[in-house]
């Protein structure tokens, strides 16, 4: 098992998985988005030329991802500690915030199916 996997199934398992965050917590958090994207992405570099993703890898494309968007998606209000270091709170600025990650969420899902897509096609 490559390093970057163990790294994610560490990270699934724990408390700054950014859907236990988001679910348990009802909070945004920066750093743990931030690390989701970090580890996702060395899972993505370390299986490009591999045939298939592991399937626990696959599932948090297709249900985690999703229900994340989801639940961002009902949020109507946030706090000062949801904000991003040296921005005060607005309603405003947070809902902004909070179209921009779910944005971003959406955007990794894709290059998670062009990644898909991009194995072994011959006219690349």
């Amino acid at each position: 098992m490559k390093d970057s996997l163990k790294k994610f199934y560490e990270y699934v398992g724990s408390e700054e998985n950014l859907m236990y965050y988001v679910r348990i917590n009802v909070r945004w958090n920066e750093e743990v988005f931030l690390k989701m994207k970090k580890v996702i992405r060395e899972v993505m570099n370390d299986y490009e030329n591999e045939d298939h993703y592991p399937k626990r890898f696959v599932m948090y494309f297709i249900l985690e991802i999703p229900s994340v968007i989801n639940m961002l998606s009902h949020w109507k209000t946030g706090s000062q500690e949801d904000m991003l270091p040296g921005e005060t709170y607005t309603e405003e600025k947070f809902l902004s915030m909070i179209a921009e990650r779910i944005k971003q969420l959406e955007e990794l899902r894709k290059e998670f199916i062009q990644s898909l897509w991009h194995y072994g096609n011959p006219n690349e």
